[in-house]
């Protein structure tokens, strides 16, 4: 691929034009890293403090996340949405208690806001008192945007979902913060969670127009490749002009072509063309380790769950050991039986890379990838997932009952 597509005096003349603005920019990044730095202090400091108050009570609320008496309400919410998606907001109501509740709702109002200009997107209020009686553990649906309106054509933004009404005379508000994403939107990572020294490092990049309307610009910018804060290495690049038609995409290979020392890298592509930074790492071992001692397997899913609701589950592996970890999956196998019957089975026999950081986790399968579940049969499924590296085989049994 050629990724120079200017004459040495047109990058020179470009370079001087450009040389103020990475410059701010630079100072942008590192204000950024260091206020980084000092909420993750902060966050650590506020885990301690619900770990501790946990043990005193049985709740902490969040603002979209309430409990009232053993009854649990939630707003439901993804953190992001990408133009033409419609939102997906819905509030549930649970009952936590060991027996029957009975629930009052009055005044109930839901608003999408814009956050930066606090403009009101969409409204609706429902003044009608509604009741229902609940049984221990059961959740039903109090509110779902997708049945009211489709909405899916927001301008980029961040936007509040909120919530209020009074449940059995007291108050409850709830706020969910979501960001609406309308543009050309850039996914930049290493193909391979880690190379080996001998390698040359290949980047995957997808460039997609996420609008209603054709993109036609030249994409170029700088890459430049960090550990820690000094520079490694740094080049220009250039992928023409991209003629994308709404909603189309385009995959960008790119291939850095040098070796490099063991550790961990930061890949700055800084895409000049349209003033957008993107980072992702880069992971760089010896030689790919065959000691498993320190590898455990984890699964992520639920014990118990109402008729018709989608079945989650993540498998990760996690490491132990105080040294990274980089080795080989040559399978991965996930089967679902309902009542001893197998309903589902999902097979990957691929060679795949991971790279597991000192005492850390690394998803290696997630279902909501591969398929859709949902457990529409009241009675017992059980989940047997296995994971081979090497000549080990790790494997967990779940089972989930349906109510």
């Amino acid at each position: 691929m050629q990724y120079f597509s200017k004459s040495p005096e047109e990058w020179q003349k470009y370079d001087e034009e450009r040389k103020k603005e990475r410059e701010r920019r630079e100072q942008s990044k590192k204000r950024i890293i260091r206020w980084t730095f000092y909420i993750v202090i902060f966050l650590s400091m506020l885990v301690f403090i619900f770990i501790i108050m946990g043990r005193r009570g049985s709740r902490f609320d969040l603002p979209y996340n309430v409990v009232i008496k053993g009854i649990h309400i939630n707003l439901e919410s993804k953190e992001e949405y990408y133009y033409p998606d419609n939102l997906d907001i819905k509030v549930t109501i649970q009952n936590t208690n060991n027996n029957d509740s009975h629930v009052e709702i009055n005044n109930f109002s839901f608003l999408i806001v814009n956050q930066e200009s606090s403009e009101v997107e969409y409204s609706y209020v429902f003044s009608q008192p509604v009741e229902a009686d609940i049984s221990p553990y059961k959740t039903i649906l109090v509110f779902d945007l997708l049945r009211e309106k489709e909405i899916s054509d927001l301008e980029k933004g961040t936007y509040e979902a909120r919530v209020s009404f009074i449940l059995n005379d007291e108050s409850v508000n709830l706020v969910k913060t979501f960001e609406y994403n309308k543009g050309l939107i850039i996914d930049v990572s290493a193909k391979e969670m880690f190379y080996l020294t001998t390698e040359f490092p290949s980047i995957s990049i997808l460039a997609i127009n996420g609008t209603n309307e054709t993109f036609n610009k030249e994409l170029f910018g700088t890459l430049t490749i960090k550990q820690k804060e000094k520079v490694i290495h740094s080049q220009k690049f250039s992928f023409g002009t991209l003629n994308l038609n709404p909603l189309s995409s385009i995959p960008l290979d790119f291939e850095i072509n040098k070796n490099f020392d063991p550790g961990n890298y930061y890949l700055l592509f800084d895409f000049d063309s349209f003033e957008q930074t993107y980072v992702t790492t880069l992971n760089i071992v010896n030689q790919i380790d065959r000691n498993y001692n320190d590898i455990s397997l984890l699964v992520y899913v639920i014990s118990a769950a109402s008729r018709g609701d989608q079945l989650y589950f993540e498998g990760l592996l996690r490491n132990s050991n105080e040294e990274p970890k980089a080795f080989e999956i040559s399978q991965v196998i996930f089967r679902l039986f309902y009542e001893g019957q197998l309903i589902y089975n999902y097979e990957n026999n691929d060679l795949s890379r991971v790279y597991i950081t000192e005492l850390g986790t690394a998803k290696v399968f997630d279902l909501s990838n591969v398929k859709t579940i949902n457990l529409d049969r009241s009675g017992e499924y059980e989940i047997q997932f296995s994971v081979n590296i090497g000549d080990k085989t790790f494997s967990k049994k779940h089972t989930v009952k349906v109510y």
